[in-house]
């Protein structure tokens, strides 16, 4: 005999189903924006990497001969990266459709320098420009050092990673000790001054773009290239970009990576996400907070993906212009102990060259204006220490190179 027990409905309500229609879209939201944030993070990557190469600002001759003020290629390109970026920050900050990206990004940036202060922004900065003049590499750098097969270059990034994996474990420590008394309440100029962002940013700008002019006129960058005959019209196939074109290119990258992903450009965050997998346990997340943060997120992981895009960059660019494995690279232990310095010292700051000076100082961020110069000043004076003990350095170091 039949159960003629009464069944329960299997209907959903109409609110039900309209709240279910609601989550599945968020879903879907989520997903195409997470995608979009990976492809904008790899086509930046990839271009950041294609700039530098072409700039010949990779080579550790180029990094160590500026600290020397014998080379001005990294110079130019720095400050033309500033620049530009600087002067497309301002845009978005007026424009009111992208003015609520630029306000955002620029205070997820803030947000690392709540721990910092006088002392981790001169310090470690200090440390960081020591390895870099050591490592003949920074951050940024050794990426298309490993992509354009700069020897030794994979030995600078495995110390990278270890330096970072080492502020890691003493992060917790550091920040405890080095906690300002004081912090900042307002960590930008304009907001100090209560002005708008474009009354600064534009007019610094402008001054440094005129210094890269001077600069460019008085020492033009073909002195400086290793090869200049290999130079031509073919920007896909020439040995080298004017390192102010390839600076105005990188500045521009601010653009897609504050209205797509939230941010600014910076890359020393994505070594402490990589050297942070281990930790997947809740007791080592307990134990290493600073790593477990920095763990898994796309706001985390997309500097992962720029970076490796940018190796791939680097690879191209090189392959390209038939520069492949065709520059010299610092000794083995030089360069992983200069790349455990440079990236010890850039979390102790919370950013490397990218991060403070095309970020920091572009943003118009205190402590940046103090880590930049700090940074400099430890990457000349190791540089004058080294070339002092020219006995114990590669000789190429301080030679031209006869290519």
């Amino acid at each position: 005999m039949a159960d003629q027990s009464p069944t329960k409905s299997s209907s959903v309500s109409p609110d039900q189903m309209e709240c279910g229609q609601e989550d599945c879209e968020r879903e879907r939201n989520s997903s195409r924006r997470v995608l979009l944030q990976v492809l904008v993070s790899s086509i930046c990557g990839f271009i950041f990497g294609v700039a530098l190469e072409k700039a010949r600002v990779f080579e550790p001759e180029s990094i160590r001969l500026q600290m020397v003020f014998e080379k001005w290629i990294m110079l130019k390109m720095f400050l033309a990266a500033v620049a530009s970026g600087q002067l497309f920050l301002a845009i978005l900050s007026v424009v009111p459709v992208t003015k609520y990206r630029f306000e955002l990004a620029s205070s997820e940036f803030v947000q690392c320098f709540v721990d910092k202060g006088l002392l981790t922004s001169s310090v470690g900065p200090f440390i960081l420009g020591a390895g870099m003049t050591l490592s003949g590499a920074c951050p940024g750098m050794v990426l298309i050092q490993v992509g354009a097969w700069v020897p030794n270059a994979i030995f600078t990034l495995l110390g990278a990673l270890i330096g970072a994996l080492l502020y890691g474990l003493v992060a917790p420590a550091v920040i405890r000790i080095t906690r300002p008394k004081n912090p900042f309440k307002l960590h930008q100029i304009h907001t100090k001054f209560n002005k708008p962002y474009i009354m600064f940013a534009l007019p610094m700008a402008v001054i440094l773009g005129v210094v890269v002019f001077l600069l460019e006129f008085y020492i033009p960058y073909q002195r400086d290239l290793n090869r200049p005959g290999k130079l031509s019209w073919n920007i896909v196939e020439t040995i080298a970009w004017p390192p102010y074109a390839s600076g105005i290119i990188v500045g521009i990258l601010q653009v897609p990576v504050v209205l797509v992903l939230g941010d600014t450009i910076g890359g020393s965050t994505s070594y402490v996400t990589i050297s942070s997998q281990w930790v997947v346990s809740k007791t080592l997340q307990e134990k290493f907070p600073y790593m477990a943060a920095k763990r898994t997120g796309i706001s985390n992981w997309w500097q992962v993906i720029y970076v490796c895009c940018a190796i791939i960059g680097g690879l191209v660019s090189a392959v390209t212009s038939d520069s492949l494995a065709s520059i010299q690279g610092v000794g083995l232990l030089e360069g992983f102990f200069g790349g455990v310095l440079m990236l010890l010292g850039a979390r102790i700051a919370a950013g490397c060259t990218s991060g403070h000076g095309l970020s920091g100082m572009g943003l118009l961020a205190w402590l940046s204006f103090i880590a930049v110069p700090f940074m400099f000043g430890g990457a000349i004076a190791t540089a004058f220490i080294m070339r002092s003990a020219n006995g114990s350095l590669d000789r190429y170091v301080w030679t031209t190179l006869k290519l």
